[in-house]
């Protein structure tokens, strides 16, 4: 069986003419970026050889809701959260929000 031939039913609805609605698009979007922002905190708490615990002290957060945020479940990414990241982490959080685009998010080198 080759599975290369598969394709994921939004890949079919959109060879066949379907547009997603913009708020789709928009939510699908905010989901790919928490998921990004999660490996990026995940990465960067086991470099610093930190736990889950240890890390939600810093962020005065249970270790279930750094969970969350490694697991790209922390919903709605906010100006606050990214702060409070950076802080804990003793990074730079680099945002990059284009409109209609592909919105990114990084870590740089330590917070000064």
């Amino acid at each position: 069986m080759n599975y290369t031939r598969w394709k994921l039913a939004r890949e079919r609805k959109v060879a066949e003419g379907y547009e997603e609605p913009p708020e789709v698009i928009a939510e699908r979007e905010q989901i790919r970026l928490a998921h990004e922002l999660g490996q990026l905190v995940y990465d960067r708490r086991t470099a610093l050889r930190l736990s889950r615990s240890a890390l939600g002290e810093r962020l005065g957060m249970t270790p279930d809701e750094v969970e969350a945020i490694e697991l790209g479940g922390m919903l709605p990414l906010t100006a606050d959260l990214l702060v409070r990241l950076a802080g804990a982490l003793d990074v730079t959080v680099d945002l990059h929000v284009v409109s209609g685009g592909h919105n990114t998010v990084g870590f740089g080198g330590h917070a000064a």
